[in-house]
This record gives structure tokens, C-alpha cells and sequence, in this order.
């Protein structure tokens, strides 16, 4: 029985697959390729290019029917809601693949939106207006690919209160009910993560999800579990059934609504996953141990410790530090590691779990750690010494944090300073003075941050100084440690430094300029207009990049950091202005020899920045590109500090990931080698990027 499960697991996910695939390739060339780019082009600009958004007007009027779809969905994108009213009649075109984007760009209309924002006039659109057109359609749509986008769009509204929820949300069930579809189960998995401020999924729902868990569609078995999560209601019945699910994500969504459950049941079910053949769920053991009102048993978590598979074992230690009952236990276990981390293995890998133990057994036993940091903090790597930061931080060691805010590598120095406004607050201003004239953008940012509240009297002239020097090199990448430098500037200065803060008016990145509209309005007590003057946008190929085929990228690991190849398959379609950059910067070798600075246990990792720090990538930021596509496991994606500020970094999905689905750029999925890229741990490496069209192996 479970190999026909298996088996039929796998033609459910090998059909959608394939579907994307089609979507990606059976693309009619439009006639006029140069219209094309013109609306290519005036999305990337967000409509301040020469053209303005006439490209995507006359696209929405115009025949073209791949045309009509690129602006609809280049509309959406802009975040505006008077373009959601223009979509609107889209709704009710001739082509599904039509319907379903307008269906989308409709809600991605209104992402900018405030729950508690007023009612719109007439010329923009609401989100009261958005929930009842959207509902009246999904009631009425046949096609199942519109359905899904309708369901998945109307749960992700940002709705005012519970009744308009519970609206949307009868709307969706009345479908999903009878047709047990992805995106249907979506609308509802985005309506329960609304709970807190529209109230939580009716029991109607809950009963509808309970028997979703066990719906042949693996996707749909996933989404149901995580809504019952996320919802508090999953039952009994439910959890065992699935427990033994074929599917490992089935089987680690399973855990993660185990907090609803009883506790022998729960501990019952931690007990087999410990033993569960796939990492991912017993990775998850450690946060299901935590869940419910209980204390926190140390024995299943202590127990995963001594995983064979490194990236179990490390989320184990990391959620010792914790705590658990047996303090003492735990404790001794840490130190135990710390002394005696492994000596064999992928070179790269070695100073992971004495470093990880650490910090934990900081958190945990402050005083066992102070004897045991020196080492670390002459450590060789620079990863080793950015931990035995943040456990110097974690055990109140100011002697250590000072000696750190000294390293070399600006990754230590920004933990370092971290640390030091932590525990030492003001009484070290002195070092985040010195160091806002850093060339790391994270150091900078830490700094400026650090300096809040300062009585020092130099503070201004030192950030204004910071802010001038940072201003120069004409990078929106440095846009967290410049703004974080203008707040400081704002709560220390006085209208004596108008002069010194006006020429920001004009600045090239708008979220500068108006800050410092806002600064000088304070200060002069009335309203100044700012001026932005964006930085031009590079010009891209984005028609031809859009029209291309098979296009992937290979990925060649260090040898240090374990070797191997993951090849990745490119969405052109998609997000062309995110493929066109990713290619250039492949092609200059951007990516080679660059660190995976972040691995977040069963979520993400991200890197491939120039100082392994998420906060210094490619000087000119990237627009978002966002579709209806959902963060899958293995999918990836750019990441970002706010809308349009994607840098060039990327992450991978080490699984499911539907709560990042319409915040960040889907631009392409691993198509061989996943479990190369599975494990990577923090400080690993890659060895180069190339653009291969052949790339197939691993």
C-alpha cells in the first residue's frame, strides 16, 4: 500500500512539474518582439522610464494575447490598486492562462495595502470591492487552473476585519469542498496566518482540511496539514494517519501542528520521527519538542546530537541553547562538543559544531562558557570568531567583544559590535563611532544602529560625515546603513544641520530622499517635498532573454565544502529582468569563490554576496518579479530587504515554503543535483557558476 502511495505521489508531482515545464517552454513568440521589450522594459521601470506604463496600456488593449497576459501581470506587479481596478474586466477573458493572471495581479494590486486603511474612492480599487468580485468569479469559474489562482488570491487579501475574512473564506471552502486543489488550500493557509488580526478558520474549514490531509495530491496533503498548523486543529486522527505518511514533507508538516495535541500523543510521535529515514523530519523534532504547554523535554532533542547527518545534529545543538528540563545535562553535552568537535570530515564542516555548541552553552550555561572562549576567538576562520562574538554577547564577556570589534573580517566586527550594544550599550560609543566609516555596509549599519540614544557631542558630525562618504559610492545596495545613519541624524541633530541634510532631497534612492523630507519638515516645522533622482536602470535584453529555452545554470561546489553539482533550471517566463541579471553577473564570475553565509534548518539558505553578509551584494537593486509560482522545496529564489531591493544573493528552499509565495523573485529550480544542494552548511563555498543550456548532470 504505501509503494502504490509512493508511486502515486510522485505522478501527482511528476504532472504538476510538467505543467510548469510547459508553461516555461510552450510560449508562442509574439509578432512584434520589439513591443516586447518596450513592456518588458517599462515594468523593470516601474513606470518611470521614458514610455511611463504606456507599453503595458496599450498591451492591455491591444490583441496580442501573450502581450495582454505580460501586462496584466506587469500591472500586479507595480502594487498600485488603481491598476487593480483596470484589471478587473480581466477576469473575464476568453483565455484561462489570461483570467488566472489578472486573477493574481489583482491581489498583488493591493499587497501594499493596510487592513486599517480607509475605504478607496472610486478610482482605486478596495479590498471589499476586490473579495466580492473575486468570490462572485471563483463561483463561477470552470477552468481549474483559474479556480486555483482565484482561491489562492482571495485568501491573500489583506481584509479588513473577521467578517469580511469569513466571507472570503466560505467562498473558498464552498470550492474546495468539492475540488481538492492546491491553490484553493492555499487562499485557506493564508487566511489562518491572518488569525490574529481577522480571526481564526471556522470549524467548517477545519473539518474540510482534516479530510484534505489524506487527498491523493501530495501538494494538497502538505498545504492541508500546514493550515491545520497554522489554525490549531489538528486532531488526533488526523496526526497518526499522516504520521505515516509516504511523503516526507506530509510527514514533517505532521509535526509541526503537534502542539494542538495531546502530550503523550505528541511525545509519541517525536519518539518515531527521531527515527524517520529523512533528515527533514528529524530536523523538525527539535522545534515539535517545544511546542505545546509543557516543559521541554531534553531527551529527544540531546539524542539528535549525535544525528549521523550533520545538518540534524547542528539544529539540535542550536535549540539546546534554548533550554530544556535537564539543564545540566544538556550542559555538559555542550561542553562535550565544544571540546571535543569532530577532527575528520569535509574541511569546511569541521568548526561547525564546536562553534554551534558554543554559543548554545552560552545561552545556556553563561558562566561553562567564558572559560572555553579564548580559543575560539583566535579561531582561524572568520565563521568561528563570529560565533565566539555572539556567545561573548550571550555570556556578558566585554573584554571579548572589544577584542573582536578589532578583527579583520568585517562579519566579526559586525557581530562584535552587536554584542558590545547588548551588553555595553553606550559605554563603548566610542568603538561604533570609529567604525561607521567602515567600507562594510554591515558594519556601518550595525554601528548607526548602536549610536541610538548617544549623548556624545561628535555623533553627528561623524554621522553626517559617514552618511556623505557611504553617499558617494552611488550604490542602492547601501541603503540599510544610509537610512539607519539619517534616523540617527534626525533623533540627534537640530535644524542647525538643514544645510548639511538638505541636498538628500534629491537623492538617488527615494527611501533617503524622504526621510530626509521628513527630518527637515520636523525641524522647520513645515512640509518639504522630496526630489529623488533615481539611478538609471541598465538596459537588458529582456525580449530576448524572455524568448529563450532550456536555459540553466551549473553550480560546482568547492572541494573544501564537500564538492558536487546542482544544476538549475532558469524561468525566463517568469522573471526576465532576473534571469538577464543573474546571467551577467554569471558570466563576470560574480558568483565564484562566494560563501552560503545563511542556513536556516528546514527553510532556507542564502548567499552568493560578495562579503558573505546579506547586507553588501550588487550595487544596483532588482526589481521583483512575482508570479503565481510557490516556493517549493528546491526552488530559488533573490533575496531581499523590502519590495525591490533584491541584490543579487540568492536562496534555495530546502522545503515548502507557501509563506514567502508573492514577497520574493521565484527565478529558477534545482533540476539535478538536490541533494548537493541540500548539504550545504553555513561557510560553505562555491567553487564557480557557469551558464550551460546542457547542463543535465550532478
Amino acid at each position: 500500500m504505501l509503494a502504490r502511495c509512493f508511486v502515486l505521489a510522485l505522478c501527482v508531482l511528476s504532472a504538476r512539474w510538467a505543467q510548469e515545464l510547459a508553461a516555461q517552454t510552450a510560449v508562442t513568440p509574439p509578432t512584434d518582439t520589439a513591443a516586447l521589450q518596450r513592456l518588458l522594459v517599462a515594468e523593470d521601470a516601474r513606470g518611470t522610464g521614458a514610455e511611463g506604463v504606456t507599453p503595458l496600456l496599450e498591451a492591455l488593449r491591444g490583441a496580442d494575447t501573450l502581450l495582454r497576459r505580460l501586462a496584466v501581470r506587469g500591472l500586479g506587479r507595480f502594487q498600485r490598486p488603481e491598476f487593480g481596478r483596470l484589471l478587473l474586466p480581466l477576469l473575464d477573458d476568453s483565455l484561462p492562462a489570461t483570467r488566472a493572471e489578472a486573477a493574481t495581479a489583482i491581489a498583488q494590486s493591493l499587497r501594499r495595502v493596510k487592513r486599517s486603511d480607509p475605504a478607496p474612492d472610486g478610482s482605486r480599487l478596495g479590498t471589499r470591492e476586490a473579495s466580492a468580485v473575486l468570490a462572485r468569479a471563483l463561483a463561477d469559474e470552470q477552468d481549474p487552473s483559474v479556480v486555483d489562482a482565484l482561491g489562492q488570491s482571495l485568501g491573500r487579501l489583506p481584509l479588513p476585519d473577521s467578517a469580511a475574512a469569513r466571507g472570503a473564506e466560505s467562498a473558498i471552502r464552498a470550492r474546495f469542498a468539492a475540488e481538492r486543489s492546491p491553490g484553493l488550500a492555499h487562499g485557506l493557509y493564508t487566511l489562518a496566518r491572518a488569525r490574529r488580526a481577522t480571526g481564526n478558520l471556522t470549524d467548517s474549514s477545519v473539518a474540510v482540511l482534516r479530510q484534505a490531509a489524506t487527498s491523493p495530491d501530495t501538494v494538497v496533503r502538505r498545504l492541508a496539514l500546514l493550515t491545520l498548523a497554522t489554525a490549531d486543529g489538528l486532531d488526533s486522527a488526523t496526526a497518526v494517519r499522516t504520521s505515516r505518511d509516504p511523503d516526507d514533507e506530509t510527514r514533517r508538516m505532521t509535526l509541526r501542528g503537534a502542539g494542538a495535541l495531546s502530550a503523550p500523543l505528541r511525545s509519541m510521535l517525536i519518539a518515531a520521527a527521531s527515527g524517520d529515514r529523512s533528515p527533514m523530519v528529524r530536523t523538525e523534532v527539535a522545534a515539535a519538542a517545544r511546542l505545546g504547554d509543557v516543559p521541554v523535554d531534553c531527551r529527544p532533542i540531546l539524542a539528535l546530537t549525535a544525528d549521523h547527518n550533520l545538518y540534524v545534529a547542528l539544529t539540535a545543538v542550536d535549540s539546546l541553547g534554548s533550554g530544556c528540563v535537564d539543564t545540566a545535562g544538556a550542559s555538559r553535552v555542550l561542553r562535550s562538543l565544544v571540546v571535543t568537535g569532530p577532527k575528520a570530515g569535509v574541511p569546511d564542516h569541521r568548526w561547525q559544531m564546536s562553534a554551534h555548541a558554543l554559543l548554545a552553552l552560552a545561552r545556556l550555561d553563561a558562566t561553562a562558557a567564558r572559560t572555553l572562549l579564548a580559543r575560539f576567538a583566535r579561531g582561524r576562520r572568520p565563521e568561528v570568531r563570529a560565533y565566539a562574538a555572539r556567545a561573548a554577547a550571550a555570556a556578558n564577556d566585554r573584554a571579548t567583544l572589544l577584542q573582536l570589534a578589532r578583527d579583520r573580517d568585517r562579519n566579526v566586527q559586525e557581530a562584535a559590535i552587536t554584542g558590545l550594544s547588548a551588553t555595553a550599550g553606550h559605554d563603548a560609543d566610542s568603538i561604533y563611532l570609529g567604525k561607521l566609516g567602515s567600507s562594510g555596509h554591515q558594519v556601518a549599519l550595525a554601528a548607526a544602529e548602536a549610536l541610538k540614544g548617544t549623548t556624545r557631542s561628535e555623533a553627528v558630525d561623524s554621522l553626517l560625515a559617514a552618511l556623505d562618504r557611504l553617499s558617494a559610492t552611488r550604490s542602492e545596495n547601501a541603503r540599510d546603513p544610509r537610512v539607519s545613519m539619517l534616523t540617527r541624524i534626525a533623533e540627534l541633530g537640530s535644524a542647525a544641520n538643514a544645510s548639511q541634510v538638505e541636498p538628500y532631497l534629491a537623492d538617488y534612492d527615494t527611501a533617503v530622499a524622504q526621510l530626509a523630507g521628513g527630518t527637515l519638515a520636523r525641524w522647520r516645522s513645515g512640509a518639504l517635498d522630496p526630489r529623488p533622482a533615481p539611478l538609471p536602470i541598465r538596459a537588458e535584453p529582456l525580449a530576448a532573454v524572455f524568448l529563450r529555452d532550456g536555459v540553466r545554470l551549473r553550480v560546482t561546489m568547492s572541494s573544501a565544502s564537500g564538492g558536487g553539482q546542482f544544476t538549475v533550471r532558469l524561468f525566463p517566463r517568469e522573471a526576465p529582468a532576473t534571469v538577464a541579471r543573474v546571467l551577467r553577473l554569471v558570466r563576470q564570475g560574480w558568483y565564484d569563490g562566494k560563501v552560503f553565509q545563511r542556513v536556516e534548518p528546514n527553510f532556507v539558505i542564502q548567499g552568493g554576496g560578495p562579503d558573505a553578509n546579506e547586507y553588501v551584494g550588487d550595487d544596483a537593486f532588482m526589481r521583483d518579479e512575482l508570479t503565481a509560482r510557490t516556493h517549493a522545496r528546491g526552488t530559488l529564489g533573490i533575496s531581499a530587504r523590502g519590495r525591490d531591493t533584491g541584490d543579487g544573493q540568492w536562496f534555495i528552499n530546502l522545503v515548502d515554503n507557501p509563506l514567502l509565495d508573492h514577497e520574493y523573485t521565484i527565478f529558477g529550480r534545482i533540476e539535478a543535483g538536490q541533494d548537493v544542494a541540500e548539504r550545504i552548511l553555513e561557510g560553505d563555498r562555491i567553487g564557480r557558476v557557469i551558464e550551460d543550456d546542457r547542463a543535465t548532470g550532478r
